[in-house]
């Protein structure tokens, strides 16, 4: 016990010497001018279109593939800058997706199988509070980097169904979501008013519950949480944005 105590005293008068001494690690304390000045609104997104259409088209061990489908996706988002270098908004996204499969063949080994007559399509509508940082680089007056912290959520629904089989087996469900994240980026002007940014995400926090129904008679539910530290190189977006200046 006497020991305990000689150690916890030694401890605490090294904190005490600690925060009397002065580090000076070379950094320079003068401010630099901010990046993005107080009073500056942001307006901008991304938005991205992608279709596909495959006849009798085979891959690896898939063959006699027969598909149509398209992908959209809109991401606006506002915002206002309260400080020199910090900006708070909103951004939202709308997603839709279909996939139409005329039909399909798996062979692996003695293995096959195939599928026929199947449809799905969905989307989804997301909206997220937005907290912007401007991390300046050096004296630089075009490009910089930033740090976006997003809390919103999603709500999304959708149907599929395959008619490949003697009956016609439907799903119709809705999935709904609170997300909380982390996106990083950088930032590059390419005119005094227009920027193009790419930013990750390499935080996230999420929880999701679904509901389904099947044929219209059975009912189905799903939760589902996550979180971790990884770099999501899907999750890679580039935007464009208008700085509307004092």
């Amino acid at each position: 016990m006497r020991r305990f105590l000689i150690i916890i005293s030694m401890l605490f008068l090294g904190a005490l010497c600690a925060e009397a001494q002065y580090y000076d690690r070379g950094y320079e304390l003068i401010p630099s001018a901010p990046f993005v000045k107080e009073g500056t609104w942001i307006a901008g997104g991304t938005a991205r279109y992608s279709q596909h259409v495959n006849d009798d088209y085979s891959f690896l061990v898939i063959s006699d593939i027969n598909s149509s489908g398209y992908n959209i996706s809109v991401n606006p988002e506002v915002l206002y800058v309260l400080k020199d270098n910090l900006g708070v908004g909103m951004r939202f996204s709308y997603d839709r997706s279909m996939l139409d499969l005329g039909s399909a063949g798996l062979s692996v080994s003695d293995i096959s199988m195939s599928a026929e007559d199947c449809y799905q399509i969905q989307h989804r509508y997301s909206a997220h509070g937005v907290c912007r940082a401007y991390i300046p680089l050096g004296g630089s007056k075009r490009i910089a980097m930033f740090a976006d912290l997003l809390l919103g959520g999603s709500f999304k629904q959708g149907k599929a169904y395959n008619a490949g089989g003697e009956n016609i087996l439907g799903t119709y469900q809705r999935t709904f979501a609170l997300e909380l994240a982390v996106d990083p980026g950088i930032v590059a002007f390419l005119t005094d008013r227009i920027a193009i940014d790419l930013n990750v995400g390499i935080f996230g926090l999420s929880y999701r519950w679904t509901n389904q129904i099947h044929n219209q008679v059975y009912n189905g539910h799903s939760d589902s949480a996550s979180a971790g530290f990884m770099v999501n190189l899907l999750s890679i977006g580039v935007g464009m944005s208008y700085y509307f200046l004092r």
